[in-house]
């Protein structure tokens, strides 16, 4: 099965699907992150946040 998106070129995607949602690697992968100092931050206070949850519901 192939790709379903199109090239730059207007031509469809020739690779092969290795997602479920029916792209390739190049058309349906995952994130790189956060690039903008603001988006770094929120994932630094959403991490500290997820963190003190799993802490307050461990067992010691």
């Amino acid at each position: 099965m192939t790709c379903g998106a199109r090239t730059r070129a207007g031509t469809p995607c020739k690779l092969t699907v290795i997602y479920g949602n029916g792209r390739c690697k190049l058309h349906g992968g995952l994130s790189t992150g956060p690039t903008s100092n603001e988006g770094r931050e929120r994932c630094r206070k959403a991490a500290q946040k997820r963190w003190a949850t799993v802490k307050a519901h461990a067992t010691p």
